[in-house]
């Protein structure tokens, strides 16, 4: 009778106790630990679907948060916090306090795991909770960070005072936590110092705004005839250079390694956090770890060309220099082509417009009907940005009309007639509307 036999032909809690009574006959010491390890994480999996027969075990696991095993101590805690009957509230938070002063790091751990499934059983034991909460972020070991910042934010994000202290040992504590634990704390830390700091973005906007109105001098200086020479003079004590903060520079000097993370989900977490934290000339460092994401599985290219596609809006210029990393391949899922072309379309400039052009055109080819439909929607998007190439995009949707396909047709219709009247363009109205008026004719 091995461990893995006894964990297949468990059923139930009696079938358990019974398992267990013959391994307490059998031998003791090291085995019997691990026979109570296989019971912890049995009783895990259904002590909320066996409440009634877990509460009846309560006695054992308050031994087990005495036992010299850390191990047994964190699993009595794990299987106690899962039990999700009120009338043992009292108990856990006891366990919880007892378990976050513990000798092993595991054990805290483990206690901060407890902490959320507490508030969600009981939530007026917050003010407990939160004081257990400033003990475990006080910790300086990496196994706890992770888990004691997700119980932070799941249990009083509003409470930012508490990290306060402990915010440059986060920081310098980050390299080395576990990635799960440096996503949950590179988000807080990104909400903390976008409350916390200045915005290195809104100063550099404001000064060009305050040396905009210097130069030129503000209404009442013009109405009072003030010259702008005196008015640029008593503007210039309020335009102070921005300096940034030892601490907001010291966050962004700690996560910028974890860049070449391993983890998608931690690249993308720092580079959420350059995104709004960094100097414009610093932001630009996100953008090669972002499109080396791009080589991953499809569900990670979704999720990484969403955020550059909204990245791209605002700050256009870091991935221009990748502009063919989000070509579009005959591979690609439909999801993924039709954000291709949103990111490709929101790079087009004066400059390159005649390549993305060419490359729409090759896309235009392709038997995927919804692709070729977002293909010229990006075309005529791209006739409404860039002035100079509008006659040619639109020369361009009139060949496509000679297509058979209804919904292609009616895609190149609706940007012609969307793109001409917009512009008030009269003439190219009159021309192409009997182009698409003479078409739908023949169809």
């Amino acid at each position: 009778m091995s461990l893995n036999w006894m964990w297949f032909r468990v059923k139930d809690l009696d079938t358990l106790r019974g398992a267990l009574s013959h391994w307490k006959n059998l031998s003791r010491g090291p085995q019997l630990a691990g026979v109570k390890k296989l019971v912890y994480v049995y009783l895990v999996r259904y002590a909320e679907e066996q409440q009634d027969l877990a509460l009846l075990s309560i006695s054992t696991f308050q031994r087990g948060l005495k036992d010299p095993n850390q191990l047994i101590r964190a699993s009595a805690l794990r299987v106690l916090s899962s039990i999700r009957v009120p009338i043992i509230v009292p108990i856990m938070m006891l366990a919880i306090k007892e378990a976050a002063s513990d000798m092993s790091p595991y054990v805290r751990k483990t206690a901060a795991h407890a902490i959320p499934k507490l508030y969600s059983l009981d939530s007026d034991q917050k003010d407990q909770l939160i004081e257990v909460i400033e003990k475990l972020l006080a910790d300086k070991t990496t196994l706890v960070a992770g888990s004691v910042v997700m119980a932070f934010e799941e249990v009083c994000p509003e409470r930012i005072d508490l990290i306060h202290k402990n915010y440059r040992k986060l920081c310098n504590l980050l390299i080395d936590v576990e990635e799960w634990g440096q996503v949950v704390i590179i988000s807080m830390l990104t909400r903390y110092a976008r409350t916390q700091f200045l915005s290195p973005t809104q100063n550099e906007s404001l000064l060009e705004e305050n040396a905009e109105k210097a130069f030129y001098g503000s209404e009442e200086d013009e109405a009072k005839g003030v010259g702008s020479e005196d008015a640029a003079a008593a503007a210039l004590p309020a335009r102070k250079p921005y300096v940034m903060d030892p601490d907001h520079r010291l966050l962004l000097r700690n996560t910028k390694p974890l860049l070449q993370s391993r983890s998608a989900a931690v690249v993308m977490a720092v580079a959420q956090l350059y995104f709004h934290l960094a100097p414009k000339a610093e932001v630009g460092v996100i953008a090669k770890a972002l499109v080396r994401l791009l080589r991953s599985h499809s569900e990670v290219q979704y999720v990484v060309l969403q955020n550059v596609a909204t990245m791209s809006i605002k700050r256009r210029g870091m991935f221009e220099p990748y502009l063919k990393s989000f070509y579009i391949r005959s591979t690609d899922p439909t999801q993924i082509k039709i954000l291709k072309l949103e990111v490709l379309t929101n790079l087009a400039n004066e400059t390159n417009i005649p390549t993305v052009l060419r490359e729409f055109q090759t896309y235009i080819r392709s038997m995927d009907k919804d692709f070729v439909a977002a293909t010229i929607q990006a075309i005529g998007r791209c006739a409404t940005n860039i002035g100079r190439v509008r006659d040619t995009c639109l020369n361009g949707l009139v060949q496509l009309l000679s297509n058979r396909d209804g919904q292609c047709l009616l895609e190149c219709l609706t940007m012609m007639i969307s793109e001409c009247s917009s512009t008030g363009l009269t003439l190219l109205v009159s021309r192409y509307l009997t182009v698409c008026l003479g078409t739908m004719c023949v169809h």
